[in-house]
């Protein structure tokens, strides 16, 4: 008989840890689901009125949130904001990582590079806003700015092994990658920027497109 109660008990007890543990994780699944929830609202208020002329009010009713309920997630509108910009540039770095995971050629890998580059003017362009606004505080905020070096890097870092496989593999000429990683993502961050500020001044998907050839004139060995 005392076995039995013993066993009883410890079902009881396991019992108790799981749904103590399931509550834990329920509520660790509403605390990541409100942060996404508040950030995006940040994310399309910032892209709309700018980094200067927002109120932590109008992220509250753009989220269908209290303004409580963001001081709870988030202790000021600098931690908020350093928590989107993470978020932004992990969305973004996340999704060309899945599209190079799926190819194994190093030139596919170039070509998808450099359109989700110039894709983001016309798929993500609140993106392209939001990151302008966050550049003017980097001499400002250290935070801010070792996230957006970070994000740079993140580019530089992955050109690089791309056309350090492509030089592997034959198919890249005997470049200095660094540089041109540097260069390349230049130009590709120089021309989203000049057709934001004047969408006027040159038909983008012609000039994305002649800077691709460029890029792959300058790389490819000729055959």
């Amino acid at each position: 008989m005392p076995q039995k109660k013993s066993r009883v008990f410890q079902t009881r007890m396991t019992a108790k840890r799981n749904s103590k543990l399931n509550r834990s994780q329920r509520g660790k699944q509403i605390a990541s689901f409100r942060k996404r929830q508040i950030t995006r609202a940040a994310y399309e208020i910032i892209a709309e009125k700018g980094y200067y002329n927002f109120t932590m009010m109008d992220i509250a009713k753009r989220a269908g949130v209290s303004s409580g309920l963001i001081h709870h997630y988030f202790k000021d509108k600098e931690n908020m904001l350093v928590t989107l910009l993470r978020e932004m540039q992990n969305n973004v770095r996340l999704s060309l990582e899945r599209a190079l995971e799926r190819e194994q050629d190093p030139k596919e890998k170039l070509g998808i590079f450099v359109d989700q580059g110039f894709n983001l003017v016309e798929n993500e362009r609140e993106y392209i806003y939001v990151t302008f606004d966050f550049l003017t505080q980097i001499k400002f905020n250290e935070r801010m700015q070792r996230i957006l070096s970070k994000l740079y890097r993140g580019y530089r870092d992955s050109l690089t092994l791309i056309l350090r496989e492509g030089k592997e593999k034959g198919i890249f000429r005997d470049v200095d990658e660094h540089y041109l990683s540097t260069i390349f993502s230049s130009i590709l961050l120089g021309l989203e920027q000049q057709y934001i500020v004047d969408n006027t001044a040159f038909f983008y998907r012609e000039y994305a497109a002649r800077v691709k050839k460029f890029i792959f004139d300058m790389v490819l060995i000729e055959k």
